[in-house]
């Protein structure tokens, strides 16, 4: 959501009590989207009961005056055709939720009473510290999580960011219930009231129509005081100018540079920080991070991300090494502080601070990302700090000088430096609480700060030069009806191209589709592995080449698929045909070299090694579309694959890839007919090979009568599974009655076997189509029950909802309301239809019918129809069943009623499939 489009439709207001409003009308829209930011984040938790914050977060959805039964709130929701969620942070708790526009005045009052009014019943306090111990256990192998502790103990121990703000069940055990009952009621009586709260939301009701809706709901709550904070430091002198090396889980070599700030993040009129990170992150010829690579040093660079809040802010430059980066620290911090020097001394050239200011105006001008509720959430933020008017003042105007440029660069000084050096092997001295990371702390020797306060020059670096992509001009096309919908420009044997002109949104964008089906890259996993390494070398070869073109808005991808890989760009549609022209150019003329072969090769086989230590469940996840999708690998077989591979093998695999293929291109957006067959002739022009016929998406056909069993071994204590059920037919009626049993049976599953069973923290469904093949699954990760007892309670569950006819009968008009309007919901930005006019492409429905289909079935479905088919399915007569599990530290899934998948390649050379 573009915050300057709304200011003529914005209006900033208080009730009686003293809660700060904000209501932004945009009259088109068809949800709503409401967020609340509370003064209230594990900053202000009792110094004896750390995580009280975030346990309260947990409570109020247990319950409160309007709808006493747990996650009534999040059942109310999905009713509105929407959900609800919370996070707890420093400072701040924030609290949001989408629905249906309509919707908006019966779930208001629900929502005031969830903030003022909860419930904080003793066997529910029980039952959400037992969640939360198992969010703090699931988190105890995340090398974020862990990095994030280490980083508290290496702060001011006055200061409130060190506090454990997680919380388990040791330290609320600490308690009574009925210890922890009062105190939950204190916290909330002291900051959850209107002084300490702002509320935004962004609906098509006037402002006449809501306010009488919030006076109503929010009446009751309290006006109470604004929470005041006074922090200290957030570092000690000790803690400036130290070295940090942290031991991972992951097999990454990472260096985080951290320049400790003043809450410059706060100066919103001017951001300085948005320039220094632009230049520092700059990834084209001449930048830091080129200068970086070409040493063979890093492979990635990113700046400007850390914490921020009251009082301080972390500025980072986050690297990942290479094993001579490893070697380099010294150099490479050296190199930063040049940049920085450059910076500094540039900050008078206006010209770069109005391209700036023009890159920042396009942006805003023609943002698409359409993320409305995470925008919501920031800007209920930026309210604690700043009244509307400074808010849309600073939105609108770009003020970005010289002088204040200087007075931020002014504390980027050694003094300021923390580096954290994150790698395998590191000496370390101390284990960190709660995660038992290993680590060590030490301060930079005086002589490395003082060489850096004086940087050598590098010769290889320099401040950007004019970005060549940034146009004079972005205007529309005159319209052509014909084109209003899909239609093919070039058709011949080996190749289509289809062309559809943007008539909805009017903007000077669009996308371009370009996919390549490739029998040698497909035929089995070696040539993967060739196909993985060729297109890492050719997206590194191009990285620095577009750069500026991605800041000037064109942006593009190229990725692998099961047939081949993809060239995807997208953005403003000027300059785009001439983008995909020397893309194209770039993929049929790049030779990989060995030097860059070794380095994409440990990159790869790092990070297929990191997948290796995912989550159980989301390993789950990736061997279920490994077994079902025929020509999808498995992360460990890749990995050996990828291993394996040799320079030869991906210089041969690329020489044959472009002699015969499938060539299929979509050109969609602010573009004429002319201008859409000058880019696909440019495309053609470079495709002598393409001759085949499409390559199919096979996915494996799951017997019936009988349930399928695989273990994935994961280096995990935690047990998981995941029950997948796969229809009979990819047809619109079994695709419509997955979606709606999915819908119906998503709330009850959460809120039987999370809230009320405690199974685990993990836990949920999910409609999950393979190449549009329709099917369900079921999912738990337990850090307390075995994978027996998990599949035990999830059959158990799904037997017992069919006696529960009287309640889904009730629940059916709601689930059947929300998914029509899913289903007929108008795409919300030019590059979602975009990606939906692909995949109807993809699916052989150019006319875009299918949505239409699948609601017209849902519409005139009965509920007795709803229930045969529910019942075959659990009696295991139509559907395919297959179980995924992990063990953990249990024993493993045992039934002499079900058949074992020990090997895949096995699995994949006896099932038959669906083509």
């Amino acid at each position: 959501m573009n915050i300057s489009q709304d200011i003529d439709s914005t209006y900033s207001f208080q009730l009686e009590n003293g809660l700060r409003v904000l209501i932004i009308h945009k009259q088109e829209l068809t949800s709503c989207c409401v967020s609340a930011s509370i003064r209230a984040g594990h900053f202000f938790d009792p110094e004896d009961c750390p995580g009280l914050a975030h346990l309260l977060e947990h409570m109020l959805f247990m319950g409160n005056a309007v709808l006493p039964q747990p996650n009534a709130i999040n059942e109310l929701m999905e009713q509105a055709g929407g959900n609800i969620n919370a996070w707890t942070g420093t400072e701040f708790a924030n609290y949001h939720f989408q629905v249906h526009a309509q919707a908006l005045p019966r779930v208001l009052p629900a929502f005031a009473a969830m903030l003022g009014a909860p419930n904080f019943d003793t066997e529910q306090i029980q039952s959400e510290i037992k969640s939360i111990d198992a969010e703090f256990k699931f988190k105890r192998k995340d090398d974020l999580r862990r990095l994030y502790q280490i980083h508290k103990e290496t702060a001011n121990p006055a200061h409130p960011f060190t506090k454990f703000s997680v919380g388990n069940q040791q330290t609320f055990g600490k308690f009574s219930l009925e210890q922890l009952q009062e105190k939950l009621q204190a916290f909330h009586d002291t900051y959850y009231c209107a002084a300490n709260m702002t509320l935004v939301i962004h609906s098509p009701f006037s402002v006449g129509q809501i306010t009488p809706w919030l006076t109503q709901a929010f009446a009751p709550l309290p006006t109470g005081q604004a929470a005041e904070i006074n922090l200290p430091v957030l570092y000690t002198p000790e803690q400036l100018g130290v070295e940090i090396h942290i031991t991972p889980l992951q097999a990454a070599k990472r260096m985080i540079v951290t320049f400790a700030l003043p809450p410059l993040h706060l100066e919103i009129a001017t951001r300085p920080l948005d320039f220094i990170s632009h230049v520092l992150g700059d990834e084209g010829a001449g930048s830091l991070f080129a200068y970086l690579k070409a040493r063979g040093w890093v492979t990635n660079l990113i700046a400007g991300s850390g914490i921020e809040g009251v009082g301080f802010k972390d500025f980072n430059i986050n690297l990942q090494l290479t094993d001579s980066g490893l070697d380099n620290q010294f150099n490479i911090v050296s190199a930063i502080f040049y940049m920085v020097e450059l910076i500094r001394k540039a900050a008078g050239d206006e010209w770069r601070l109005l391209e700036k200011a023009k890159l920042n105006q396009l942006a805003r001008q023609y943002d698409d990302s359409h993320k409305p509720l995470q925008t919501l959430c920031d800007l209920a933020e930026l309210h604690q700090y700043f009244d509307w008017d400074t808010i849309a003042s600073a939105s609108q105007n770009e003020a970005l000088t010289s002088e204040s440029l200087n007075r931020a660069l002014a504390y980027f000084v050694p003094e300021n430096l923390r580096i954290k050096v994150i790698a395998p092997g590191l000496a370390t001295n101390r284990r960190c609480a709660h995660y038992d990371a290993a680590y060590a702390i030490k301060p930079i020797s005086s002589d490395s700060l003082a060489r850096w306060k004086k940087p050598a020059a590098v010769h290889a670096i320099s401040m950007p030069p004019k970005n060549p992509y940034i146009g004079d001009s972005y205007s529309l096309c005159p319209l052509d009806n014909r084109f209003a919908m899909p239609q093919e420009i070039r058709e011949e044997k080996g190749m289509s191209f289809w062309f559809c002109q943007d008539h909805t949104f009017r903007v000077p964008k669009g996308d371009v589709f370009i996919s390549y089906d490739i029998p040698s890259l497909a035929q089995n996993i070696h040539q993967v592995a060739a196909k993985r390494l060729w297109l890492a070398g050719l997206n590194d070869y191009l990285q620095g080449q577009f750069y500026r073109a991605e800041i000037a808005g064109l942006h593009y991808r190229i990725y692998g698929h099961q047939g081949g890989f993809t060239l995807h760009t997208r953005g403003f549609s000027a300059q785009q045909g001439q983008l995909v022209q020397k893309l194209t150019n770039a993929i049929h003329a790049f030779e990989p070299d060995p030097q860059t072969f070794l380095q994409v090769k440990s990159l790869q086989c790092q990070s297929l090694q990191n997948t290796l230590l995912n989550k159980p469940i989301n390993r789950l996840f990736s061997r279920l579309s490994v077994l079902i999708q025929r020509n999808t690998h498995a992360p460990i077989e890749l990995l050996d694959a990828v291993e394996q591979c040799q320079f030869d093998d991906v210089r041969r695999v690329k020489d044959r890839a472009f002699d015969y293929y499938h060539l299929e291109g979509l050109i969609h957006g602010n573009w004429s007919k002319e201008a859409a067959e000058r880019i696909a002739d440019s495309v053609v022009a470079m495709s002598p090979g393409a001759k085949a016929s499409p390559l199919p998406r096979a996915i494996a056909k799951l017997p019936v009568g009988r349930t399928m069993v695989h273990e994935v071994s994961c280096d995990h204590e935690d047990a998981a599974v995941v029950l997948y059920l796969q229809a009979p037919s990819n047809d619109t009626w079994n695709v419509a009655m997955c979606m709606v049993l999915e819908q119906m049976l998503a709330g009850s599953f959460f809120s039987t076997l999370r809230t009320e069973k405690q199974l685990g923290y993990l836990v949920g469904s999910g409609y999950v189509p393979h190449n549009q093949h329709p099917g369900i699954t079921f999912y738990i990760q337990s850090p307390t029950h075995g994978p027996q007892v998990l599949m035990s309670h999830i059959s158990q569950f799904l037997q017992q909802q069919t006696r529960e006819r009287a309640f889904y009968e009730g629940y059916w008009p709601n689930i059947q309301r929300n998914l029509l309007k899913q289903l007929q919901d108008v795409d919300l930005n030019q590059s979602m239809r975009s990606q939906r006019i692909w995949q109807g492409l993809g699916s052989n429905d150019s006319n875009l019918h299918r949505n239409q289909l699948i609601a017209s079935t849902i519409e005139s479905m009965s509920f007795d129809d709803i229930i045969g088919y529910a019942t075959n399915m659990n009696l295991n007569q139509t559907f395919g069943e297959l179980v995924l599990f992990s063990a953990g530290k249990f024993p493993p899934l045992q039934s002499e009623e079900q058949d074992t998948i020990t090997h895949i390649a096995d699995f994949k050379s006896r099932v038959e499939f669906y083509l």
